[in-house]
Order: structure tokens, then C-alpha cells, then sequence
């Protein structure tokens, strides 16, 4: 049986979107991906290559529509205010997400062990965000928020912790201001209190 003449490329990557999204990357398979698209495993091969492939797609798709937060890195803003914005815009958009899905990229990564490491694309994503954050760090330490003695790179790496952490919260924990409560108690002992 071959593909359906109504098969459509985008909607077959919003489908495996969220199919990754409902499950991680690691226990979709392939057959998981062409029984969500309705379609054959062959077509699926022919369309896509591979599962790493669309989920290559996925990921450009998530990322291109702003679904994964950005933090600023305006040389002109506050460092301090760019981390603690990044992070209460997490926290309010975690908590209206009525499927408590969390974060595509952050539920993949949670699911890697050595054995089966983060596919490419989401550990270049935490690859990014931790220069982001080291770049907010190494600022804030410009501006006395943090001590000249501290290590930026460890600090950075606090906030991929609290990064991850609060979007596994945020998929049991449904109240923004008390997710936000908890993001607040870390970012001020790291030296990112509001002003």
C-alpha cells in the first residue's frame, strides 16, 4: 500500500512533533511515526530517510515557531533581568499549557543516559543555552551581582539544572507563581536577585 494521496509534509512533521513530544525520542520508533501519520513505513523512509532525520525537522519546526524560549543577550540589558525574565516566562508558560507537556527538547534530554545519548539537536540546544547563561553570568559578575571568586561556568550550569528541573516540575506543578517561587529561591543564591 502506498502513501495516501492527501499525505502532507507539514502536517506529518506537526504529527511526529507531537508524538515525540507525548513520548520522548528515545521510545518512538519508527513504526510508532508512520502509524501516527497514517502511513506505511516504506512511504515513511521514502518521505523522511530516517527517524534522526524528522526528528531534525521536529526540532527546527519547535524552534522556529518560539516554542522553546529564548533568553535575551542585549549587551544593553541587565544580565540579571534577562535570566530572571527568561525564567518567569518559563514558568507562566509551563503552567498554561493545559497538557502539561513541558518542554519537547528539555523531556528528550531528561531521557538520555550514556548508553543512549541526547540526539544531536537537543544537545546542541542545552549546548546554546549553557553559553547563554555562562554569557549572563560572566556579566552579572562584571556588575558585582556575583562574586569575582565564583566560576561562571558552574553558575551556568546551576541554570541548565533549573532549567531542566523546573520543566519537570512544571508538568505535576500547575501554579506559575508557585513554580516561579521555587525558580526565584535558586536564581537570587546564584546571585541573580531582582533589584
Amino acid at each position: 500500500m502506498g502513501r495516501p494521496t492527501k499525505f502532507n509534509r507539514d502536517d506529518a512533521i506537526e504529527i511526529a512533533m507531537n508524538t515525540f513530544w507525548a513520548k520522548g525520542y528515545e521510545p518512538v520508533s519508527v513504526s510508532d511515526l508512520a502509524a501516527a501519520m497514517c502511513i506505511t513505513r516504506s512511504s515513511f523512509y521514502n518521505s523522511f530517510r530516517n527517524r534522526e532525520a524528522v526528528f531534525g525537522e521536529v526540532l527546527g519546526r519547535y524552534q522556529a515557531h518560539g516554542m522553546a524560549l529564548e533568553i535575551a543577550s542585549d549587551p544593553d540589558l541587565c544580565p540579571t533581568e534577562c535570566v530572571r525574565d527568561f525564567f518567569y516566562r518559563l514558568c507562566k508558560k509551563l503552567a498554561a499549557d493545559p497538557d502539561a507537556r513541558g518542554c519537547l527538547i528539555i523531556n528528550c534530554y531528561a531521557q538520555a543516559s550514556e548508553e543512549k545519548p541526547a540526539p544531536a539537536g537537543v544537545q546542541a540546544f542545552i549546548d546554546t543555552k549553557r553559553q547563554h547563561f555562562k554569557w549572563a553570568a560572566d556579566r552579572a559578575q562584571q556588575t558585582g551581582a556575583i562574586p569575582a571568586s565564583q566560576d561562571t561556568k558552574a553558575v551556568a550550569g546551576a541554570l541548565i539544572a533549573l532549567l531542566i528541573g523546573i520543566n519537570i516540575l512544571g508538568k505535576s506543578e500547575r501554579n506559575a507563581q508557585t513554580l516561579w517561587a521555587s525558580a526565584d529561591v535558586t536564581l537570587t543564591s546564584l546571585g541573580f536577585a531582582p533589584a
